[in-house]
């Protein structure tokens, strides 16, 4: 919560201790400093997000069902965890310095199993030959983190609360709907 709300530059190790009710000392045992507390904060993040990715990964689907399952799977995930949204806002600020290998390694099987499904699509004859499967994951991963990073300033600007579940399903729908038909031979 505290590298959510103030990155890692203005977390305060005082306020974690008092907020996990640790001895301040205990944390520095247990971390070495605040740098090492907040890559292993942001490799549980990544870790729980992996996590809910393995729940999309669902080897006998069709691949337009299989996209939509993605899709959806993601945009719940960012809803039920803004603190994720946030940390990965503070990391982006800094240029990804706390990004490591660990956290590269847990977002594979989720971009191979889209990959593959991709590919799948192809092969089948859904899907067009000439899609760029880098081009789909990145289009995935931004429709949705960039809805919920700005969903404060786009629900003040459209007059328009955004975090509704309503809202968000919509958008998850419409996000679905651009895809499959980017990906589809017959639009």
């Amino acid at each position: 919560q505290e590298f959510s709300q103030k990155g890692i530059f203005g977390a305060r190790i005082d306020e974690i201790a008092e907020a996990a009710r640790v001895n301040k000392r205990m944390i520095y045992e247990h971390f070495i400093n605040k740098e090492f507390l907040y890559e292993t904060t942001l490799l549980s993040v990544y870790e729980r997000l992996a996590e809910c990715e393995r729940q999309f990964i669902i080897c006998d689907l069709e691949p337009t069902l299989a996209i939509r399952n993605i899709i959806y799977v993601y945009f719940r995930f960012l809803e039920e965890n803004p603190n994720f949204v946030r940390m990965l806002m503070w990391e982006n600020l800094n240029n990804a310095r706390s990004l490591g290998e660990s956290h590269k390694d847990s977002k594979g099987p989720a971009l191979s199993y889209i990959r593959e499904q991709v590919r799948r699509g192809k092969e089948s004859g859904i899907f067009r030959q000439e899609v760029d499967e880098h081009q789909i994951i990145v289009s995935i991963m931004n429709f949705g983190f960039s809805y919920f990073s700005n969903i404060h300033t786009l629900s003040a600007i459209l007059e328009r609360e955004m975090s509704t579940p309503e809202e968000i399903m919509r958008r998850a729908d419409f996000v679905s709907n651009l895809i499959i038909r980017f990906l589809s031979k017959t639009n």
